[in-house]
C-alpha cells in the first residue's frame, strides 16, 4: 500500500501537534458536540422528551445527526484551507468489484447482529424491513449521517492523516478506529468497544482500496438497519 498521503504537506515540523489535536477534538470534542446538542434539543423540542417513542428516538438521533454533520464542515473548511477537497479524501470514487465484494459482508455482519435480538423479544424479523413515519425518518437520518459523516471523519481525513504521519497503514488504521471508538463514548464503553472493531474494519477497506464509497454505503446499510431494530416496540 502506498505510505504517502494526499493531506501531507510542508508543515512537517508541526505535523504531530496537530494530528493529536485533531486527534482529541474527534474523539472527544465529537461527543461533547453531540451532549451538547441534544441536550438543546431536549430542552427546546416538548416532543424529545414527551413524544411518541418513535417521535423520541427521532429527536435523540437528531443530536448526534447535527454535530455531526457541522464537525464534517469542519474538515471540508480545512481541507479548502490547504487547497483540497472532498474528492482528494477519496469521497467520490466509486471503487471496483473487490472493495465492494469486501464492503458487503462488514454490512451483513452487523445487519445479522442487530436481527438476531428480534426473535428473542417475540418479534418477526420482517418488522425491521417495513418502518414508516417518525420510524423510518430516523432510521434514515441515522444511516445517513454514520455511512457519510463517519467515514469522511475518520477513515477519508483522519486516517490519512495518520497514515502521513506515521508512514504505515496498519498504524493509521489501528490509530482512526481507537478516536473512532472515543467518539461513540456516549453510548457506553462496550458498543464503543465494538465500534472500534468496526472502525478497524472499513478502516482496512478504505486503506486497501483507496476510496470511500463502498465502506460509507455498508455503513450507511449498517446503522440505518441498527435504527430500525432499535425502535421496533416489543410486544
Amino acid at each position: 500500500m502506498n505510505s504517502t498521503s494526499a493531506l501531507n504537506d510542508s508543515t512537517v515540523s508541526h505535523f504531530p501537534l496537530r494530528i493529536w489535536t485533531e486527534f482529541a477534538i474527534l474523539g472527544l470534542g465529537l461527543p461533547a458536540a453531540i451532549w451538547l446538542a441534544s441536550k438543546l434539543i431536549k430542552l427546546s423540542i416538548p416532543a424529545a422528551t414527551h413524544g411518541s417513542p418513535a417521535e423520541r428516538f427521532l429527536w435523540w438521533i437528531a443530536g448526534p445527526a447535527i454535530a455531526e454533520w457541522l464537525f464534517v464542515l469542519g474538515v471540508v473548511l480545512v481541507l479548502r484551507h490547504r487547497q483540497r477537497s472532498l474528492k482528494d479524501i477519496g469521497v467520490w470514487r466509486v471503487g471496483n468489484w473487490k472493495a465492494w465484494v469486501m464492503a458487503l459482508p462488514f454490512a451483513a455482519l452487523s445487519i445479522g447482529g442487530n436481527l438476531r435480538f428480534l426473535p428473542r423479544m417475540g418479534i418477526p424479523i420482517s418488522a425491521a424491513f417495513f418502518p414508516q413515519g417518525f420510524h423510518l425518518a430516523a432510521a434514515l437520518m441515522m444511516g445517513i449521517t454514520a455511512g457519510f459523516c463517519e467515514e469522511v471523519m475518520f477513515r477519508g481525513y483522519i486516517q490519512k492523516q495518520f497514515l502521513a504521519w506515521a508512514r504505515s497503514d496498519l498504524a493509521a488504521v489501528l490509530l482512526q478506529a481507537i478516536v473512532f471508538g472515543a467518539a461513540h463514548s456516549y453510548q457506553g464503553a462496550r458498543l464503543a468497544l465494538v465500534i472500534t472493531v468496526y472502525g478497524m474494519m472499513f478502516g482496512v477497506l478504505a486503506a486497501w482500496r483507496k476510496n470511500l464509497r463502498p465502506g460509507m454505503m455498508a455503513h450507511a446499510m449498517q446503522d440505518t438497519l441498527s435504527g430500525l431494530v432499535r425502535n421496533i416496540p416489543v410486544r
